[in-house]
């Protein structure tokens, strides 16, 4: 667990040139929490991405079954961008700003607005960061959060609001249609993931 040193690693094998962009070894506890948040170009890139991200949840893409349950989503992506582009901080805010945003968006269609999947995907998001904030994009580092993800927001998060708003016997069978849902989906999303973050890396010098 890191210290509360500034100095903590978040990695191994620690070289110099801490300040470089994709310091993949080197990355301390003050590289991870800093980023140029509230700057304009950060501003105006979050809300494109943002964007996308409503026009991709109203899209035919995106397929609900209840509130909140979401079959089929790419979300993802611009949340995974979000966070690799710009860290933590921004990763939280942009996850509680889409799904919020996502559910004005829908005309509530979906039902109620709660709250707890405003947390999940905020999770979502702080995950990504971890991953890939500063960091180089391996495939393992993809199909770790991926893993990670899936275990703690969508299996577990996800399928507690959904027992929370349904009950027992609804909440088990959701659990149920995720568990098989994503064993088919998730290479899928892995793959497309990789191959995005991977490409789209080299413009990351020209965001900031």
């Amino acid at each position: 667990m890191p210290g509360h040193n500034d100095n903590a690693r978040l990695g191994d094998n620690a070289r110099p040139g801490g300040n470089d962009r994709l310091d993949d070894g080197t990355r301390t506890v003050r590289d991870f929490w800093k980023a140029d948040v509230f700057s304009v170009k950060t501003i105006v890139v979050l809300a494109a991405l943002l964007a996308i991200r409503t026009i991709l949840g109203l899209s035919p893409l995106t397929i609900y079954i209840g509130s909140g349950f979401k079959l089929i989503t790419f979300a993802y992506i611009t949340d995974a961008l979000a966070a690799t582009f710009y860290g933590p901080i921004a990763a939280l805010a942009f996850g509680f700003a889409g799904d919020f945003l996502g559910f004005l968006a829908s005309g509530g269609t979906g039902g109620a607005y709660f709250p707890g999947f405003a947390l999940s995907e905020m999770m979502s998001c702080f995950l990504f960061a971890c991953f890939f904030y500063k960091r180089n994009i391996t495939l393992l580092r993809v199909i770790a959060v991926w893993l990670l993800n899936l275990a703690i927001v969508i299996l577990g998060l996800n399928s507690l609001w959904l027992i929370i708003m349904y009950g027992w016997s609804a909440g088990e069978v959701f659990a149920l249609i995720r568990v098989v849902n994503n064993a088919i989906q998730s290479p899928i999303h892995i793959a497309i993931l990789y191959l995005i973050l991977t490409r789209i890396r080299r413009i990351d010098r020209y965001l900031h």
